[in-house]
């Protein structure tokens, strides 16, 4: 089934370029990593990784694939369901890896404190960038990227 290889890849992986403001100097967080010890703010770091593999994934597609605009139009809808609760993990990492330059940290310097990549080429593996866009769909109608809901039912870190 794809969707998993899909799902498996997105973990793994992880460059916001639709939402990135322009390049500055990347900040210095004061805190790297993850935060094992705080569950609630590992699910946001958690969701905050698949966000970033499901933005370098969508473009990636774009740069070079047939399947682009199915992709797109799957990434909109999802995206539109989605953004708020993406804005407010943003928000709670910006604000745990930079305490008071929270307000200055875009999404390239949260996930650079992730230790997130930067594209998805090396994620892929032995899958074709053709058959990753084409699961795109397919893995966004999944429950582990329906973020809002997690955020309103924490789950125990442990268990995934």
């Amino acid at each position: 089934m794809k969707a998993p290889l899909l799902a498996g890849l997105l973990l793994t992986g992880s460059g916001l370029h639709a939402q990135e403001a322009p390049v500055a100097d990347p900040m210095i967080p004061v805190r790297h990593g993850y935060a094992f010890d705080r569950p609630e703010l590992l699910q946001q770091q958690r969701i905050f990784g698949l966000a970033h593999g499901v933005h370098l994934l969508l473009s990636a597609c774009h740069d070079k694939n047939e399947n682009a605009d199915a992709a797109q139009r799957a990434y909109a809808s999802w995206h539109e369901r989605q953004r708020e609760a993406i804005g407010a993990v943003r928000a709670a990492l910006a604000a745990h890896h930079f305490g008071a330059q929270a307000g200055q940290a875009q999404w390239q310097d949260v996930a650079r404190a992730l230790g997130l990549r930067e594209t998805v080429y090396p994620s892929l593996g032995a899958i074709s960038l053709q058959e990753a866009c084409a699961t795109l769909p397919a893995a966004l109608a999944q429950e582990r990227y329906d973020f809002a809901a997690q955020l309103d039912t924490p789950r125990d870190a442990a268990r995934e």
